[in-house]
C-alpha cells in the first residue's frame, strides 16, 4: 500500500532541490591553463610542471602537477584550475632523480623555467615576478627552458 505524500514532505523535498541548484550555482568552475614548454633539448629524463598559488610558492608540495617525457623540442602540460592568480615552475630532470641538481655555488645544473620568464637573482624568483591571473575563460601561456 502506497503512503499518502503529504505538504511536508512536498515542501521540504523542493526545499532540498532548491539548495542544492543554489550550491551548484555558487561553485567555480574550472578554467583551462595550458603550458607549452619550449627549448627542450634532450629527450633525456621529464619535464616536469608545477603550478603554484603564492601559499605554496616553490619548497612546498604544488597544488598541481604534470611529469611528461622529454621527446621533440617543445611539451605540452593541460591544468583545470579555478580562476586565480598563479605561477608555474618547470624542471627538466634529466636524469629524473625527482630534484633539481646543482653545480658548485648552488648553479642549477638542469635546465628550468617560470612563468613570465622570471629570473632567478641568487636563488628562485618572487611569486610576484611568476604570478599571472587565470580567467574563467582559461589561458594558455609559454615557458622557455633555460640553463
Amino acid at each position: 500500500m502506497a503512503t499518502p505524500v503529504t505538504r511536508r514532505a512536498v515542501a521540504t523535498a523542493c526545499l532540498v532541490a532548491l539548495c542544492a541548484f543554489a550550491l551548484v550555482g555558487n561553485t567555480p568552475t574550472a578554467a583551462a591553463l595550458t603550458v607549452t614548454v619550449n627549448n627542450v633539448r634532450s629527450a633525456e629524463g621529464q619535464v616536469r610542471v608545477a603550478v603554484y598559488t603564492k601559499d605554496n610558492w616553490l619548497g612546498q608540495e604544488p597544488l598541481a602537477r604534470l611529469w611528461t617525457p622529454a621527446k621533440g623540442e617543445s611539451v605540452t602540460a593541460k591544468f583545470a584550475l579555478a580562476p586565480g592568480e598563479y605561477a608555474v615552475a618547470v624542471l627538466h630532470d634529466l636524469n629524473d632523480n625527482g630534484r633539481m641538481d646543482y653545480r658548485l655555488l648552488r648553479l642549477p645544473k638542469e635546465p628550468f623555467g617560470f612563468s613570465n620568464g622570471a629570473k632567478p637573482k641568487l636563488g628562485p624568483p618572487e611569486f610576484e615576478d611568476a604570478a599571472f591571473a587565470l580567467g574563467a575563460e582559461g589561458l594558455s601561456i609559454a615557458i622557455e627552458l633555460r640553463g
